[in-house]
Formats: structure tokens, sequence, C-alpha cells
């Protein structure tokens, strides 16, 4: 299966030309049933910055969570700017605990991992990943940029896999649109991570409107803004129960709503304990 991923990954890469892009009608359609105007729906999809991204569907089926080296945040180096993070916005990372009752390590350990304190908040247009990935939906125009020779069985795993998360996405894109009107913003103009991802806390767009969080009261919610990233942050985690999180296996999965993966939820803990004890 791994050289079927691989293959797949060669194909989207090096052969772009072969794509798709301009045939967004069954979206609009989709977003129109979600109470999205036409004319609006029309004039954002013709926009040049809109592109078919061929790299995002080979990037889902090759990530694999637990390959990923979450010990690099335990260096010495990124602890020491942690650490000087939390120092220099104590004051409201106390204040923020005394809200939602979420450790402001917790919260500081999350960011590293998450952005790298904002540094890294990812170079993919959020409306062209969520489009590109909903637009996977149609396996037949899908299938003839698949490897040949594929096994009925690997054939079944990867329509099911696409078609899973082509209808997450086209969800998750109707979000997105909902936000970026509700907050006044272009939505060509957020950026993100290759998995639909944004903002200093890594939302994803259902995510944002649920719990995310307008901390400076500018009638916005920012996720690239700090105060409301890490409001938004401590909300999210006090939603999914942290105040009742009186062990470390309970506080395991609670980080676990936030991500998956338990390889992240114990560098998140592991963080935070470090970031404890130097206090």
């Amino acid at each position: 299966m791994k050289r079927v991923f691989k293959a797949l990954t060669v194909i989207f890469f090096f052969f772009p030309g072969l794509i798709w892009a301009s045939d967004f009608g069954p979206l609009i359609s989709y977003l129109k049933k979600e109470g999205f105007e036409e004319g609006y729906l029309k004039s954002l999809f013709s926009r040049p910055e809109v592109k078919f991204l061929p790299q995002i569907m080979p990037r889902k089926l090759l990530h694999d969570e637990y390959k990923l080296n979450y010990a690099r945040f335990l260096a010495p180096e990124r602890i020491s700017r942690a650490r000087n993070f939390l120092e220099k916005h104590r004051d409201f990372l106390e204040r923020l605990e005394r809200k939602f009752g979420v450790k402001k390590e917790v919260l500081v350990a999350i960011f590293l991992v998450e952005t790298d304190l904002g540094r890294f908040t990812g170079k993919y247009r959020t409306f062209n990943v969520l489009a590109s990935l909903a637009l996977s939906e149609d396996w037949q125009r899908v299938r003839s940029y698949l490897p040949s020779g594929l096994s009925s069985e690997e054939e079944r795993r990867l329509k099911n896999f696409m078609l899973r998360r082509a209808r997450w996405a086209k969800k998750e894109l109707a979000a997105f649109l909902k936000y970026c009107q509700q907050n006044h913003i272009d939505p060509l103009s957020i950026k993100g991570s290759v998995f639909g991802a944004f903002g200093f806390p890594q939302f994803v767009p259902s995510s944002v409107l649920s719990y995310g969080y307008d901390w400076d009261g500018d009638q916005r919610i920012d996720l690239f803004d700090l105060e409301d990233a890490l409001a938004s942050m401590a909300h999210y985690l006090a939603r999914h129960g942290w105040r009742k999180a009186d062990s470390f296996e309970k506080q395991l999965k609670v980080i676990m709503t936030y991500n998956q993966s338990k390889p992240y939820a114990q560098t998140v803990l592991k963080i935070a304990e470090r970031l404890t004890n130097a206090s």
C-alpha cells in the first residue's frame, strides 16, 4: 500500500496540468444549499487566487501522525523559548487560567507544538485546501490520476478514504465561509496547513465557529491575534472537560480531543511539566 501512495504522490506532484480545477460547479451547488448566495459564490470561485491543489489528497493519504518527531519540541532551545514566552505573557495567561481553568503551561505547550509559538501557521490558502479536498468526492475524476494495477481492495480503501475526507471538507468549507462572513474576512486571505487548519491554535473552521473566543471585544474572532487565539484554545479545552481532568490520563484524554494523536498529547503534557517545574 505504501508503494501505491508514493506513486500517487508522484502523479499528483509532477502532472499538475492534468487537473480539473475549473469544475467547481457541484461544490457551488452544495454551498448554495447551505445558504450562500449564488452571486457571492460565483464571484469568489472566479477569482484568480482560487486553485485546485493537486498535492492535498496525497498528503492526506501519506500522513502518519505516529511517525512525526514530537521529541523535537522537547529540545532545550524550544523549551527555553516557551519559558520566555510564558514569562512575557504571564499576566494575560494567568487571566485565561482564572477564567477557563486551563493551566497556562498547557496552553503554551500546545501553542509550541501547533505553530512553534506562532512562527509557522501554514502557507496554503485554507479555502483552496478545503475546496481541493471536497472535489475529491468525484471518484471517477480522481481515479484517472491513480496508478494502474490497483487491487480491488486498494481501490476500495482509497475510494472510501477520499469520500470521507471530501464530505468532511465540504462541511468545513461551508463553516469556513460562514466564519469569514461573520468576521468580515476575505476567505482567500487566510493561509494555514495542508490539512485545513489555520491560525495560531490551528483550528479547523467548525472548531472556530464552536469555540472561537473574542477576548479583546472587537466583535471579531481573529485566530492570528494572540489574545483571541489563546483564549479560543483555552475555551476549547474548558468545554472538553479540562476542569474535571484531575489526573494525567484524564488530561491526556482532553488534549486528544484537540489532536487525536496520543504522542501529541503526551508531548504537550511533558512540555507543560517542564514549564511548571522551571517556574
